[in-house]
């Protein structure tokens, strides 16, 4: 079980690194403005497939893509405890705001009310060097 709540959560997951953001709302740049970082810990993977299911529209409209995914990661120091990572980009913080306090991510974050512990973080990205944009 834990297995295929697993691959329906990476399928949504790919369905989300696919998606382009619509031309109205906003352009996905070369290289992305920001990352949001969300680490998970204490909760049962297929709990949070009917959850992850509901992103991919969502991160389309707000130009954001998943970029790594891992339940199984390598600590080179400290002692992390998160069962799984994930990491998104996005055209710049703001945008990764507007899509966290969309309407439609706070319905979609009601389905993971009371499973687990997530901690989430918005990291601007560092701009490319010259030449290598």
């Amino acid at each position: 079980m834990k297995i295929l709540a697993l691959s329906l959560i990476a399928l949504s997951l790919a369905a989300c690194s696919q998606a382009t953001p619509d031309a109205e709302t906003s352009k996905t740049p070369s290289m992305p403005g920001a990352y949001m970082i969300v680490s998970g810990n204490g909760y049962a993977a297929a709990d949070l497939a009917p959850y992850a299911a509901t992103l991919p529209p969502i991160y389309k409209k707000y130009g954001g893509y998943y970029v790594a995914f891992s339940t199984d990661y390598t600590v080179l120091e400290g002692s992390p405890d998160a069962q799984a990572i994930l990491i998104s980009a996005w055209p710049n913080a703001d945008a990764a705001k507007a899509f966290w306090d969309s309407p439609e991510y706070r319905e979609s974050i009601k389905l993971r009310d009371g499973i687990g512990k997530f901690d989430v973080v918005i990291v601007p990205a560092i701009p490319a060097p010259p030449g290598q944009r």
